[in-house]
């Protein structure tokens, strides 16, 4: 039966006409917005100093790494440097006691290997500090 045949019936139009509207309770609205869960607004914080710092140490360090290789070597073009000559007359003099210290200290193999082993180990325990999830706050 289509919906037309119901209009034509006066039966059936009747009784559709005596069955009243349903219309939603009194605290519908009230029921359905609380259910409404609100946007949570967005809060800007400020990133801590560590964040920013641990962003740029790989940077800093390639930087001094290719400072570090540029005035130790040889290369005509840096003879521009007015301190170089002060540098290796005068301030590697100084540590010159220290610098032969050194080296007959790390002459010993047995030192030289475990100096080589704490100070990899060292390095890579600082890398894993600064770059791992674990330890971050």
């Amino acid at each position: 039966m289509d919906m037309d045949d119901v209009i034509k019936d006066d039966f059936l139009a009747g009784l559709i006409k005596k069955v009243p509207l349903e219309s939603p309770s009194d605290d519908f609205v009230d029921k359905v917005m609380a259910g409404i869960e609100t946007i949570p607004v967005p809060v800007v914080e400020k990133q801590p100093y560590f964040y920013w710092m641990r962003s740029s140490l790989p940077y800093l360090g390639a930087a001094m790494i290719v400072i570090l290789i540029l005035i130790s070597s040889d290369i005509p073009y840096l003879n521009f440097i007015g301190g170089k000559v002060y540098f290796s007359s005068f301030f590697l003099k100084i540590f010159q006691p220290f610098l032969n210290s050194m080296k007959t200290l790390l002459s010993s193999r047995f030192i030289t290997y475990s100096l080589l082993i704490g100070v990899s180990a060292g390095f890579l325990f600082i890398i894993d500090k600064l770059f791992s999830r674990r330890f971050s706050a």
